[in-house]
This record gives C-alpha cells, structure tokens and sequence, in this order.
C-alpha cells in the first residue's frame, strides 16, 4: 500500500514533469536500490527519507531536481512498470489480483484504473495477450527474418543522411512485407519518409513528409504500447512541425518506459523546438548517461550543440556539432547548425572554409532550404540563416 499526500496526487500524471540533471545523488541511489526488494510493502516518504538517510524535504528536492517528480508518484509509477511486466510475461498460474498485491497495490479498482490510463489496455488483456504468445512461441522464419532486417536497417536510419536513407528504406520495406502489423519497421520508415522531406534528401518533400505521416498513424494503431516505435514516430511528427502531437507522444513513451535513451534525444530536441535551452540540457545529459555511444551519443551531443547555439554559446555549440560530424561526416545537417555557430563566435574565415566544405557535400544547399528543415523558434531560425548567409552560403 502507498500512502498518499497532495503533492503526490497533482505529480500523478504517469510523466516526468522535469528530467534529471545528471548523476543521481547518493540518496537517490540508495533508495532505488532498496525499493527493488520492497515493491509489496507500504511505503511513506518518512520511510523512504529513512532509507536514503537525508531528511523527507531534501528527499523531495532531489526527486523533484533529478527525476521530475515526488517520492511518492517515482513509488508508484515504478510499481505499475514493473506490474506489467509481470502480466506481460504470460505465466500460466499468474493472475492479476496477484501481480497487483505483490507489487504494493492493495485497492484493486484503482490499480485497475491507473493501469488503463498508463498502458491504454485493462491488465486482464496484457495477461492475455502475454499468454497467447507463450502458448504460440515457435520462432516464424518470416517474423524471425522481418525483425532481423529490422535491426540491420537501424544504423543506417540514424545516419540521418541521403544514401543510407535511401537502404534504409529499402530494407524495411522487406520487413513490412514480411510482417505487415510489425509496428517498429514502420516507425523507422516513418522516421526516414520525414528526414528525407525535412533535410532535402529528394525532390518530393510534400508528398514524402505526407507518407511519413500516413505511417504514424499506423504506428499508432499497431503498437500503442511499443516505447521505442511510438519515440520514432514523434521524431517524424517533429520533422512535419507538428510539435505538440509529437510531446503527447512523448509523454505516452516516457510513461511505457521511463529510461528509453531515444526518448530522452527525443524530448532534448523537442526542447530546444520548443524554446527551453535549460531543459534540453538536462534530457539530453540523461540519454548521454543512458548511451553514451553510438547513434544515441551523436544525435544527443548534436542537440547539444543546438541548445548552446539557442542561449547564445555559440563556441560551445560549435565544439559539441563539429566533434559528431568529424565523427560521422555523412550528417551534412548538422553542419549548417556548426557553420552558423562559428560565425557567431567570431571566427567568420574559418566559417566560409566549414561553408565551402559543406556545399560541396550538399551543392544544393541554401539558406531557405535550410530555414526549413527544422522547426526551431523564430530567434533561432534568424541567427542561423544570418550564419549562414555571412558564410557564404546562397539565400535560395
């Protein structure tokens, strides 16, 4: 049983109202670890404050500056994730009054309840469908090969650049017809259909950024409850500026799966979007501490470099680009934030250099084109066109 306060209660909305800054306190630490052998006891915050050995204000404090929510809410969030993941294993005794109980939630209607708001099914379903697919567990060679070309395509859609798009797209067109109801591929070609209308990768940006979201909508229907597919269907909601759509999926993702490194990139960049520098700094040191190698790492540090370049560190946004393009020197998209950046920072010679470099990479850039790729606030869209127009770089 969790005992309940009025913080917790206007906290319990299932999201992360702010993300955490970088690595947890001690306290936390020791709360977390200990939390995991007590999922059926009740709990109260002097409980908890106790076992963090700090006082119950500090304690909040540090939930609230680390995690973006109460002691309390963390508690029961944690209890309805892990909840599912028991209903979602299918055992054949298991029963959800069980799984409730033993995971601290004594009020089984509102158990019920929460559950339906958080994961858009009854628990009864999860641990229907948990058992269906225990009982129909032989490995199909097409959905076994359609996941495997999934998975292969996946470094190329991070690429995030013209001709590893294009494979991209061709290999999960495969999958798709291998699997037609496989959420995941779909999300992926979501994703490439809206890098392909936003950065210029073809000749058809309406009618690609309009396929990509024909595909969202899919995505939806067919995996309401698949974190990372939902994640990259908010990403090709971002590239067709629809902002608000994408941060309600977000918060469906961060709901699911509260440690998703692509949904912290996502929510980073959605910030920055939206005009909150301070709070991509934060989401965006989280999916670094989650992943910090890989595709995560570059896409996440390019953000970064975005969120300096909208507070005005125009240095520090470009060391943060210009080490991930170095890195990955396909990403020709973000060398136009890196361009506007060393303009800014005074060094305008070595700009026209970055400048000419970059359009012989993309001969068809221009700063309208440019202008359109991303929606970035007003401000930011000023002072990156005027970056690049200082660099050399044709207005279109």
């Amino acid at each position: 049983m969790i005992e309940r306060d009025e913080d917790c209660e206007r906290d319990d909305d299932w999201t992360f109202g702010r993300a955490p800054t970088a690595v947890l306190p001690a306290d936390l630490i020791r709360v977390i670890a200990w939390f995991r052998g007590h999922l059926s006891e009740s709990i109260s915050l002097e409980r908890l404050a106790a076992v963090a050995g700090v006082r119950p204000r500090t304690l909040e404090a540090h939930f609230r500056s680390f995690l973006g929510t109460t002691p309390l809410a963390w508690v029961r969030r944690m209890r309805l994730i892990n909840a599912r993941r028991e209903l979602d294993r299918g055992r054949a005794h298991a029963r959800v009054t069980d799984i409730a109980l033993a995971n601290g939630f004594n009020q089984l209607g509102r158990f019920a309840t929460d559950y339906r708001s958080v994961f858009g099914e009854a628990p009864s379903m999860t641990l229907r469908r948990g058992r269906h697919g225990s009982r129909h567990s032989r490995i199909d060679p097409a959905d076994d090969e359609a996941f495997r070309l999934t998975w292969q395509a996946m470094p190329y859609v991070f690429a995030i650049a013209p001709r590893e798009c294009s494979e991209a797209l061709e290999t999960l067109q495969n999958a798709q017809q291998l699997a037609p109801n496989y959420g995941l591929p779909i999300a992926l070609s979501a994703w490439c259909w809206g890098q392909r209308a936003a950065h210029g990768f073809s000749a058809t940006p309406e009618r690609d950024r309009d396929h990509g979201l024909r595909l969202v909508a899919q995505v939806c229907e067919l995996a309401p409850n698949d974190a990372l597919a939902l994640t990259l269907a908010s990403g090709a909601l971002t590239l067709a500026h629809r902002l608000e759509e994408a941060d309600r999926l977000l918060e469906r993702v961060l709901a699911l799966d509260p440690w998703l490194p692509y949904a912290w990139v996502r929510r980073g960049w959605a910030s920055v979007y939206m005009g909150d520098s301070e709070g991509a700094f934060r989401e965006l040191k989280i999916a670094l501490h989650l992943s910090p190698l890989g595709p995560m790492r570059h896409i996440a540090s390019i953000g970064m470099g975005c969120a300096h370049f909208a507070s005005g560190r125009y240095e520090r946004a470009a060391l943060w680009v210009q080490g991930e393009t170095k890195a990955f020197p396909g990403a020709v998209w973000a060398d136009r934030i890196a361009v506007a950046a060393a303009v800014h920072a005074g060094a305008a010679g070595e700009a026209r250099r970055m400048a000419r470099r970059l359009m012989r990479k993309d001969p068809n850039l221009t700063v309208a084109k440019a202008r359109r790729a991303w929606p970035f606030p007003p401000a930011f869209m000023a002072r990156l066109a005027d970056g690049l127009k200082a660099a050399g770089v044709p207005r279109g």
